[in-house]
Order: C-alpha cells, then sequence, then structure tokens
C-alpha cells in the first residue's frame, strides 16, 4: 500500500494543488497594479498554503539553481524576484480556472485554509512566547502542515471528504489514509518537503505534528510548537479542554490564560484576513451563492488579465538569458522541470541547442545537430506544426534511436515536441520531457501548449530583432573606435619619424666600420616594426593579413641575439652561443611574426633557466616527407618541463611561473608557427629542453 503513496508524490504537480477563488482573485487584483507592491504580494502568497508550495517548489527547482538555507517564506519570496511570484500567481489562477468547480470542494478548501492559516499564526505566536530563534519557519512550517491532505483530496472518497477535518479527534482521519495508501498526510507532506530540501526540521515537525504528547516532548523544539499549534488550532473553540491545557503545560510550561489570548489573537488575526478577502468561514446562510460568485470573478479575472500575462511569464526578449527564462515559465505554467529549446540555424537547415540556457548534463543534448531532412519525432513536429509526444510514437512504432537518446539526456520516459512558428516560419522546436502520465495530461489540453508556443515564437522574433539592434550599434562605434584608431596611428607615426631621423643623423657621425652601426640599425628595424604594428590598428582584425618576404634567418637570429646579450642575457647571467649553418636557405614568409616566435621561445627559456645557465640556437636545412624546410632548434640548460606541464603545452593556462606571467606564450607561438605553415615540437629532460621549429623553405 505504501508504494501507491510514493507513486502519488512521484506523480503529484504542486501547480495543481487548490486555492481559494478569494485569495487569487486578490493576488490577480494586486499584480494588475500599476506599481505592483512586493509586501502586498508575499503577504497573500504567505495566508494560503497551496501557494507557498508552489513558491518552495519553483525555488528548488534545478532551473532556478535549487535555493538553500531559505527558512522562512519572505527570503524565499526574495530569492525568486517580483516577475516569478507574479507568474505564480497567474498559474495558480489558470490552474483553478480549468479545474473542476464544486461546493463540497470548496467547503473542504475553506477548512483547510482557515484551519492552516490558524495554525500558522498560532505557531508563529509560540515561537516568539518560547523565544525559538526562526520564527518565520515555524510559521511556514505551520502552514504547510497539512499539506498532504491536499495531495491526498483528490484521490480520497466521499466518506473521507465529509470528515470533520477540524475535529479534536484525528485517528478516523489518519486510519482512513493509512488503509487507502499506507501513509497519512503527515508522512506523505514529510516527504513532500524532504523532495524541496526544505529543513530537516521542519519536515520533523510536520511528519510528527500528530504525536502523542508523551512521544513529543522529547522532540525538537519547532517540532513541539507544531504539535502544540496543531491542537490549539483543532477544535480551538473549546478553549478549556483540558488535552490542550495538559499539553501546553508539559510541552512549555504555559498557563491556561497565556493560551487562550494567543489563540484568541490568532483566530481573530485569521477571520480579518478572511473578511478582506470575503470568505466566509463557516456554514453561514448565503456563503455557497458567495463562494460561486468568487469563483466567476475569478474566471473573469482570468480571462481577461491571466492568459495575455501567462504568456509572458519571466520570458524577456530582451535579455540574453531568453531562452533558460522559457525553462523557468515551462517549470512554473506546466510543472516540467526538464526541458529544451532546440533553434533553427540560419539555414534552416539544422536544428541545434540554443546555448544561453540551462543545458541537462548530456553530452549528447549539449552537441545536438539534427538536420531538417532527417525522420524523427522533432523535425516531425516542426515539417508538420504538429505537437507530438514520443510515447504515442513509441506505440505506433515510430521512434528513432535519436528520440530515445533525447528522453534520456532530458532523463525522463520520453518527451513532448512542441513546434515554435509564426505565420508558417518555423523557428525552434521546444522539447519537454516527462513521464507517460504527464505527456497524456499536456496533450489533453494542446489548446494551452499552441498557446503559449505562440508567445515563445513572439519572444524569439523579438530577440532577434534586439540582437540586430545591438549589432548596429557595435558595428556604429566600432567605425568611430576605427576613426579614432586612424586619428591616433597618424598622431604617433610623426614622434617616430622624428626618432627614425635622429638615429640617422647620429649613424652618420659615426664611422661606418664602428660595431655601434650595426646596433643602430637594430634599433631602426625594431621602429619601423613599431611603425608597421600601428598602422595595422588602422583595419579591422578580420583584414589583418601578414606580408610574405625572403628572410635570411641567420641574419634575423643574430641581431636579435645581440640585443638580448646586452640585455635579457645581462640581467640573467646567461650564456648564448649560435651554431648557424652557413648554407642555411632562405624563408620566405612574415619577418614580424618570426621575430615574435623567436623572442617568445628566447623568453620562455630564460624563464626556464632563472640564471646561470646557456642558451644554444642551431640552424639547418632539413627534408621532412620529401618536404625541404629550415630549422631552427633552441636548446636551454634548465631543469626540463615537468609532465603535467608537458601534457598541455600549448594550451592557454595559467602560468607555474608567477604573477607576471599570463601562461599564453607557447599557445601564442604554436598559432604563429601554424599560421606560417611551419611545425613546433618540443623535447625535455632533466639537462634541459629543446624546442624545434621547422619553417617553409622559400627563394
Amino acid at each position: 500500500m505504501r508504494d501507491i503513496a510514493v507513486k502519488l508524490l512521484e506523480e503529484v504537480e504542486t501547480n495543481k494543488l487548490p486555492s481559494l477563488p478569494h485569495v487569487l482573485v486578490k493576488l490577480l487584483q494586486a499584480c494588475r497594479e500599476e506599481i505592483v507592491c512586493f509586501d502586498t504580494l508575499s503577504d497573500l502568497i504567505g495566508q494560503d498554503a497551496s501557494l507557498s508550495a508552489r513558491v518552495i517548489k519553483a525555488a528548488n527547482s534545478p532551473v532556478y539553481g535549487r535555493a538553500r538555507n531559505l527558512n522562512s517564506l519572505k527570503h524565499t519570496l526574495l530569492f525568486l524576484g517580483l516577475d516569478t511570484i507574479k507568474s505564480i500567481t497567474i498559474t495558480a489562477s489558470i490552474k483553478q480556472f480549468f479545474s473542476e468547480y464544486s461546493a463540497q470542494k470548496t467547503s473542504f478548501l475553506k477548512d483547510f485554509w482557515q484551519h492552516s492559516l490558524s495554525c500558522a499564526n498560532i505557531a508563529r505566536g509560540l515561537a516568539e512566547l518560547t523565544s525559538y530563534p526562526y520564527v518565520e519557519e515555524a510559521y511556514l512550517s505551520g502552514l504547510l502542515h497539512d499539506i498532504g491532505k491536499l495531495l491526498l483530496e483528490p484521490k480520497m472518497d466521499a466518506s473521507y471528504k465529509k470528515l470533520d477535518h477540524g475535529g479534536l479527534n484525528s485517528n478516523e482521519i489518519l486510519q482512513s489514509e493509512k488503509q487507502q495508501f499506507g501513509m497519512n498526510h503527515t508522512e506523505l507532506a514529510a516527504l513532500l518537503l524532504e523532495k524541496w530540501h526544505l529543513p530537516d526540521v521542519v519536515c520533523d515537525a510536520v511528519r510528527y505534528h500528530h504525536a502523542p504528547l508523551d512521544d513529543i516532548q522529547q522532540a525538537h523544539h519547532l517540532a513541539r510548537i507544531i504539535n502544540l499549534a496543531n491542537l490549539l488550532t483543532t477544535d480551538n473553540h473549546q478553549q478549556h479542554n483540558p488535552t490542550r491545557l495538559e499539553a501546553a503545560i508539559k510541552l512549555f510550561d504555559l498557563s491556561e490564560s497565556i493560551v487562550n489570548k494567543l489563540v484568541t489573537q490568532a483566530n481573530d488575526k485569521t477571520r480579518d484576513i478572511a473578511a478582506s478577502m470575503e470568505i466566509d468561514i463557516g456554514e453561514s446562510e448565503g456563503s455557497q451563492a458567495k463562494d460561486e460568485l468568487k469563483q466567476i470573478e475569478l474566471a473573469q479575472e482570468v480571462r481577461d488579465n491571466a492568459l495575455v500575462l501567462a504568456g509572458q511569464i519571466g520570458i524577456h526578449p530582451h535579455h540574453d538569458n531568453l531562452f533558460q527564462s522559457i525553462q523557468q515559465s515551462m517549470a512554473l505554467l506546466f510543472g516540467f522541470s526538464h526541458c529544451l529549446v532546440l533553434g533553427l540555424d540560419s539555414s534552416q537547415q539544422y536544428l541545434q541547442a540554443i546555448p544561453s540556457q540551462q543545458l541537462p548534463e548530456s553530452q549528447l543534448l549539449a552537441d545536438l545537430k539534427i538536420d531538417m531532412q532527417a525522420d524523427n519525432l522533432l523535425t516531425r513536429s516542426l515539417n508538420n506544426q504538429k505537437i507530438l509526444d514520443s510515447f504515442t510514437a513509441e506505440a505506433d512504432a515510430n521512434t528513432s534511436i535519436l528520440d530515445q537518446q533525447i528522453a534520456r539526456g532530458l532523463k525522463t520516459s520520453g518527451f513532448i515536441s512542441i513546434p515554435v512558428i509564426k505565420s508558417s516560419n518555423k523557428y525552434a522546436v521546444l522539447i519537454v520531457g516527462c513521464e507517460q502520465g504527464d505527456a497524456l495530461k499536456a496533450m489533453e489540453n494542446q489548446a494551452f501548449l499552441r498557446m503559449y508556443a505562440d508567445n515563445i515564437a513572439d519572444h524569439i522574433i523579438g530577440h532577434q530583432e534586439y540582437i540586430r539592434h545591438i549589432e548596429e550599434v557595435s558595428q556604429s562605434h566600432q567605425e568611430e573606435f576605427l576613426q579614432r584608431a586612424r586619428q591616433i596611428v597618424h598622431e604617433t607615426n610623426n614622434p617616430l619619424s622624428v626618432i627614425r631621423n635622429y638615429l640617422q643623423l647620429l649613424s652618420g657621425k659615426l664611422d661606418s666600420s664602428s660595431p655601434v652601426q650595426g646596433e643602430l640599425e637594430t634599433i631602426r628595424q625594431e621602429i619601423d616594426r613599431i611603425s608597421n604594428i600601428i598602422l595595422r590598428c588602422k583595419d579591422k582584425p578580420d583584414d589583418e593579413s601578414f606580408e610574405s618576404t625572403s628572410i635570411d634567418l641567420n641574419q634575423l637570429i643574430a641581431e636579435l641575439i645581440d640585443v638580448y646579450k646586452a640585455s635579457l642575457f645581462a640581467t640573467h647571467s646567461i650564456q648564448s652561443t649560435l651554431n648557424l649553418d652557413k648554407h642555411l636557405s632562405r624563408v620566405k614568409t612574415d619577418r614580424d611574426i618570426v621575430k615574435q616566435i623567436i623572442t617568445n621561445l628566447v623568453k620562455n627559456s630564460v624563464e626556464a633557466i632563472v640564471n646561470n645557465g646557456e642558451i644554444i640556437i642551431t640552424t639547418g636545412n632539413i627534408n621532412v616527407n620529401g618536404k625541404n624546410f629550415v630549422e631552427l632548434k633552441l636548446q636551454d640548460t634548465g631543469n626540463g618541463i615537468p609532465d603535467e606541464i608537458m601534457k598541455n603545452l600549448y594550451k592557454p593556462v595559467t602560468s607555474t611561473k608567477g604573477k607576471a606571467h599570463s601562461g599564453l606564450g607557447l599557445s601564442i607561438t604554436r598559432n604563429l608557427v601554424n599560421r606560417i605553415g611551419g611545425s613546433i615540437s618540443c623535447r625535455t629532460g632533466e639537462t634541459g629542453t629543446i624546442f624545434s621549429v621547422l619553417f617553409p623553405e622559400g627563394t
């Protein structure tokens, strides 16, 4: 029998837990205000157990990142935000609008609402009176203590619904539940709250709120509060009931007058709230007719406002998280936490997962790319503009292996495929992972799914227009930036020209055989290189290209090493040795790129040696697989490269050489070598490291 209750817990949708129409009407009216007040909405939700349950489920849903350590309803509502609160209100109203109405059910809900709210108010009073540190946690526990009854009520027979749920003796109710489900409403509610990751003290307080007095005396403070609050709420007009007084004394040593005052204040507050919502508690004359009018009023509110607002739940077309907000709204509207949007690419040939959403932990779904010409449930759904489910397709032997993989990726038994189209234009497919029973219920209400898909299409169109606008603005800003860059380049070239002229004058004053002439020439070449780099700033990055020239690699190496001897090598006490092949072929490539490659490798070796070492540079001609290359080998006498770094040698990683190093040097070097059609390799050991670069031979 217990398995029946566990299955019920797995299947239950909090979105279908009923609320009184009186409460929903007030909430919808508050949502329509020009300036929506957070406190007003949170107060109204905090007076209804079903709505509070929706809030807790939403906060603990994977699409909201699973809230933690939220032990009060107020904190939970702040975590979700105003938009989500409005969404919960609208969703609850729509569900109630489509649910079956009966006078008997409304009477049950009114009794349940009054009992839950009174218990919550008494629990708050007891928490304050007995110095329990988390007063709002006590209120929430009292509000939700009987939530299990809402789960069981639709499944129970008429005799259960006729029971006096506010009566003092609860044994008849608990026994009736145990007989039919193998579990009573206290156990079921506790399991549900555990599933939503509420604190264990809250779950236990709900689990033991009907426990015998002798058993509860040694329990946690909160469990005793909720147990007594439930007892004081039950048949609370009998103020002199000895059982209530005995429990108050044994649990908290409270006098009868204090208990009566606390109960009276809580009941007065509940009655005031009921009056403000036009809830006629009790069975006064004409109450049934008033309830029916309130149900009609709710229907009008839903028709006039809620269906329009429902399509906008949580969806913001001008935000980067559009598709994640679609996932969140699916969870709120339909209770589906496993869903994914696959968008059509610009060519309209492929469906693939859109990155800006919360993707399931599935490599398959993350890498999904579906050819629109292939035959599977998703392509049939979009091409035929029909809502399809994998369960029906499987029964018709019409599912593909891909369909089965998608269901497993979503961690569900199957899925519903909802085409997102507008005016026959295809945009995306919304995949909703679900179980068979949930799919059957959803497919029975396809009109609502279609309406929701239409709104998604509107928001995707709006999102695309927004992205285009951003790109246009970005293009305009880029043009402004390039114009400014050209101006800066022009201004910078002037002082560079002056410096170059002074170098030429200085060179003329020196003897032509002076060794300084070579150093001046190297400086002049570097100034020219700076000038070329600055000139390239005038162009867009995509237009950047390199100029191939015939290079004497030996000469270039000698020039650079002369500069390093007086600076980098001298600072670190490093000796350099050049073994340059006199018959070395010339290299046809970009001179600046080769300089950057050599510079990066030299700096890498210097950092590996630290001090008092040697760098040996060797050049030579080599043939690899019938193709001629010019080889540059750079060897250092450092301690070698550790194995863990060798595994990711050319990947951009955090440098092990300290904060002054970016960890990008070898990654950039490899990219530059690839760019000119060369190759790079590395050998390392305890005696040092050798880098070998092959440059394509050219004339």
